[in-house]
C-alpha cells in the first residue's frame, strides 16, 4: 500500500537539507543532484522523453517485460524500482499491471506522496533506501528489477548488480538505462557495461544470461536536418531537459564556498547559452543504453573477487564511441 502523505513527508524531511534554494539528501554524499520538487519535475520529463525513445512504451525489450509480469493464479508478481525519483515509472508500471505490486526505493520520497491533486496506486509504494548500503536487507523475491540513471551514486556497480541477482526470482528481468553509463568498481574506477565485441560486466556475471543492450544517441538540441518528427521531439526534449539540469549543478557548485556566486552565475550562463544557441562548432550527443538480463534459474552466486579491468583496458572505449559521419 502507498505511504498516506503525513507519514511520507515526515520521512522525507529528516533526510533532506535546504541549500542555495535547494533540497539535498544527506544519506548518500556520492549523489549530488537536489532531490526537490524541481528536479522532479525534470525527471518526468525524462521520462516522457524516454517513453519517446521507445516508441511509446516505458520499457525496453517488452515482450520480455509483459512474459515476466504476466498474471498467474495464487502468485504474487512484484516490481522493484531502485531509484525512484519522482516516481513515475513505478506508478505508470503500476498502473499497466494493477496484479504487480510495485516498490519503488530512493534517497527520498517523491513529492507525488505529499501532493493531493495526483494519485498513486494502491499497488505502488515508496521507500527511503540507498542501494550502496540497503539492498542487502531486502528479503523479498522480485520479478523485475530497474536501475534508471542511479549509476552517479552507486559505489559499486558490480556488487550492486550482484545483490539485484539475489532477489530476482530465476527467470526475472534487470532492467538497465543511462546516458554515458560510468559504472564504478569499489575503488571509484570506471567499469564496463559492454563492449562491441566484447563480454561487458553483465556477461560476466553467473547470475544473468540472455543479455540485450540497445544503445540510441539522442541530439543534445534539434540541430540534425531531416529528422523525423519523433526524433525532433525527443532532440528537443533533450535540450530541455539539460536546461532544467544546470540550474541544479549551479546549486551544487554553491555549496562550495571556495567559489564565488558571481563565477558560478556566470558558468552557469554560459553553459546555459551554448545549450540554447547550438553552435554547429560543437554538436553534442547523449549515448542513452538500454540494457536488459534474464536471471538464470540456477541458484544465486555470491561476489567472490571484485571486478578486474581486462588487458587493454581503456574507460573511453566502454562511454564514447566515434560518431557516424554526416
Amino acid at each position: 500500500m502507498a505511504q498516506d502523505s503525513n507519514s511520507a513527508g515526515a520521512e522525507a524531511q529528516s533526510n533532506l537539507i535546504n541549500s542555495n534554494g535547494r533540497s539535498f539528501q544527506e544519506l548518500n554524499d556520492a549523489y549530488k543532484l537536489p532531490t526537490d520538487s524541481g528536479e522532479h519535475s525534470r525527471l518526468d520529463l525524462q521520462h516522457e522523453m524516454i517513453k519517446l525513445m521507445l516508441e511509446g512504451s516505458i520499457y525496453q525489450t517488452p515482450e520480455v517485460v509483459k512474459a515476466a509480469l504476466s498474471s498467474r493464479e495464487n502468485f504474487k508478481r512484484r516490481v522493484l524500482d531502485v531509484g525512484a525519483g519522482s516516481g513515475r515509472w513505478a506508478i505508470d508500471i503500476a498502473e499497466e499491471f494493477p496484479h504487480v505490486d510495485v516498490l519503488g526505493i530512493d534517497l527520498a520520497l517523491p513529492n507525488v506522496l505529499t501532493d493531493s491533486n495526483r494519485r498513486v496506486p494502491s499497488n505502488c509504494s515508496f521507500r527511503v533506501a540507498d542501494a550502496n548500503k540497503d539492498m542487502g536487507k531486502i528479503d523479498s523475491t522480485y520479478d523485475l528489477i530497474q536501475l534508471r540513471c542511479v549509476e552517479v551514486g552507486i559505489l559499486d556497480s558490480d556488487l550492486l548488480f550482484f545483490e539485484a541477482a539475489r532477489v530476482l526470482r530465476p527467470g526475472g528481468i534487470l532492467l538497465l538505462v543511462d546516458a554515458y553509463p560510468q559504472l564504478l568498481d569499489g575503488t571509484g574506477k570506471i567499469i564496463p557495461l559492454q563492449k562491441p565485441g566484447d563480454e561487458g560486466i553483465l556477461e560476466n556475471n553467473p547470475n544473468y544470461s540472455n543479455v540485450r543492450v540497445q544503445e540510441i544517441l539522442v541530439p543534445t538540441g534539434p540541430w540534425p536536418n531531416n529528422l523525423s518528427d519523433t526524433k525532433r521531439k525527443v532532440a528537443e526534449t533533450m535540450q530541455q531537459n539539460l536546461l532544467r539540469l544546470l540550474p541544479a549543478f549551479k546549486a551544487i557548485l554553491l555549496r562550495d564556498k571556495g567559489l564565488s556566486e558571481e563565477f558560478v552565475n556566470d558558468l552557469a550562463e554560459g553553459a546555459m547559452k551554448e545549450i540554447r544557441e547550438l553552435s554547429p562548432a560543437a554538436h553534442g550527443y547523449f549515448k542513452w543504453v538500454f540494457a536488459t538480463a534474464v536471471r538464470t534459474e540456477s541458484p544465486w552466486v555470491a561476489r567472490t573477487d571484485p571486478w578486474q579491468a581486462p588487458e587493454g583496458y581503456d574507460m573511453y572505449d566502454y562511454i564514447v564511441r566515434p560518431l557516424p559521419k554526416e
